[in-house]
């Protein structure tokens, strides 16, 4: 069998520290990686909030810039002026997997993204951080509805696994909440735990944890990128992740 690399650059909790400088090294990293790549981020990219926001905010500029594949819908991004939200929706590759609008019967939030890079069939997962628990009296009042995490994710993941060589789940909720995840897909999921990676955000720590399902969390406010090699066998019928190894590349 053949040994392929596949690139996964990562970011999460940038809450708007962009700047020219920084956007420069990272557009150089993806220009100069030699693998196929995606650019990811677990939620909180943005400056604004739940009611909160910025009217022009130069974040969008540079995730359309950077050409992001998919972004987590973090509290900074979820808002419940519903203009001001899917407006961005529309606009952005921003997901999440446990978030619903009642009122609407055709969901604009997406779940997830399932795209093929090369010789690559990946499934982009997010999940936003619940701000209440379902059939809570908020739920009523905004009727936005926060679905249980663990049947969210196990709906997308059957959805794609037939189809998928490697899940990356992006998840905004924070350390503690990846490892009670991590531990559901590890049972849940024998079969294929070793197609599945969580990458994290919301605590603002860099974290690693791979004693079920591998937790990535990468430095806030776009100080450091998270580079993640991802080395597989291939053959025909086959993609295998064997291996995995883990950089951080400073960008201040």
């Amino acid at each position: 069998m053949e040994t392929k690399v596949f690139t996964i650059f990562h970011t999460t909790d940038i809450h708007g520290n962009f700047n020219q400088s920084k956007v420069k090294k990272l557009q150089d990293l993806l220009k100069n990686c030699d693998t196929p790549k995606i650019l990811v981020d677990s939620g909180d990219i943005l400056k604004g909030g739940n009611i909160l926001f910025y009217p022009v905010e130069n974040t969008f500029k540079y995730i359309k810039l950077l050409n992001y594949t998919a972004i987590c819908l973090g509290n900074r991004e979820f808002n419940y002026i519903r203009p001001v939200f899917y407006s961005r929706l529309k606009k952005f590759p921003f997901i999440a997997c446990n978030l619903i609008d009642k009122k609407l019967k055709n969901q604009i939030i997406q779940p997830s993204v399932h795209i093929v890079i090369e010789w690559l069939r990946i499934t982009i997962i997010g999940i936003t951080k619940p701000q209440y628990k379902p059939d809570h009296f908020w739920e009523k009042v905004t009727n936005f509805r926060f679905e249980y995490v663990n049947n969210s994710v196990k709906k997308e993941i059957e959805k794609y696994y037939k189809i998928t060589d490697v899940f990356i789940i992006l998840s905004h909720l924070g350390i503690d909440d990846d490892r009670i995840l991590a531990d559901y897909i590890f049972n849940e999921f024998s079969n294929i735990r070793n197609k599945i990676i969580i990458l994290g955000g919301h605590d603002h720590k860099e974290f690693f944890d791979d004693k079920k399902i591998p937790i990535i969390h990468s430095h806030p406010f776009l100080q450091k990128i998270t580079t993640l090699e991802l080395f597989f066998k291939v053959n025909k019928n086959n993609k295998i992740l064997e291996t995995m190894e883990i950089s951080k590349v400073e960008l201040n």
